[in-house]
């Protein structure tokens, strides 16, 4: 299994038969996915381990660079968390494992999807009991978490309205549409302005996100301008969203910042068609 971005990177994963539950693996998985894509792609990260959705504490995932190295690139631990969730819903494998994560051909990091650790699980794993603001003193760059709100000085706002006799969509879709959308958006600096339509499909998959301008933003000479991080934080928004109304199903949202709209986001069942020249593709 190869991340379809860059063939020098790999994963192999390690399966136990200690099952996890769905549902908190893919809320967690969007929500760490989402935090490393507010970091610069290239940054160097340290370990981190332990819930990541306080709402979600059922599963755990650490992130643990291998020795000698005490950092990892932040692109390596997006691209695992995508390859190893895309992998649990499409063979059916929510179990415990490891994810050895290669690049050229050498072994970066291990990323773990577990139950809750107790002593006894952390030594036969060794992983160390550490939270996500620890950081080494080495050449890495200090996780910072912050909110998109606060990176670029502004309030956002989406708000999601079901389709008028919308279709209903599988939830796995709308989960890896989710994770595939920051997998996409993560290479551009959060503070980037988004030139263009971002469009997620796979041809696993039955159903399409669509991100792209409000049709006032092009002519707006000020701000406030259209971001990737604010595309990122609406992805990372979908899947609690529907969660929390019992229903995955067709939607589209305004993007606000300081109360005006800047951005669509749509979710849609079905394929979507090729996307034109200047389109962000795919997953």
């Amino acid at each position: 299994m190869v991340d379809d971005e860059d063939p020098r990177f790999s994963i192999h994963v390690i399966w136990s038969e200690t099952r996890l539950p769905p549902t908190p693996v893919l809320m967690n998985a969007v929500e760490l996915s989402a935090q490393y894509a507010e970091l610069d792609f290239f940054s160097r990260t340290s370990r981190r381990s332990g819930v990541v959705l306080r709402d979600f504490p059922q599963i755990e995932i650490a992130v643990l660079p291998a020795p000698p190295a005490r950092s990892v690139e932040a692109r390596f631990v997006l691209w695992a968390i995508y390859a190893t969730v895309v992998d649990m819903v499409y063979s059916s494998k929510f179990f415990e494992c490891e994810a050895e994560v290669g690049w050229q051909g050498l072994i970066k990091a291990h990323v773990y999807f577990t139950l809750p650790l107790d002593d006894r699980l952390r030594t036969k794993y060794r992983i160390p009991n550490i939270d996500a603001s620890t950081s080494d003193n080495d050449t890495a760059v200090e996780e910072n978490f912050d909110s998109i709100s606060q990176t670029v000085n502004t309030v956002f706002d989406w708000r999601p309205i079901y389709k008028p006799n919308g279709r209903n969509l599988l939830p796995k879709d709308v989960f890896i549409l989710a994770l595939g959308a920051i997998k996409v958006i993560a290479p551009h600096r959060i503070t980037d302005q988004v030139p263009g339509p971002i469009n997620i499909v796979s041809d696993r998959v039955d159903a399409n996100l669509q991100i792209y301008l409000d049709r006032t933003h092009s002519s707006r000479p000020v701000p406030p301008f259209f971001r990737f991080g604010h595309a990122l934080e609406a992805a990372r928004r979908i899947p609690g969203w529907q969660l929390a109304r019992h229903r995955f199903a067709e939607f589209f949202a305004s993007i606000e910042i300081n109360r005006r709209p800047v951005g669509i986001i749509l979710m849609e069942k079905g394929a979507y068609p090729e996307p034109g020249d200047g389109d962000l593709t795919t997953m």
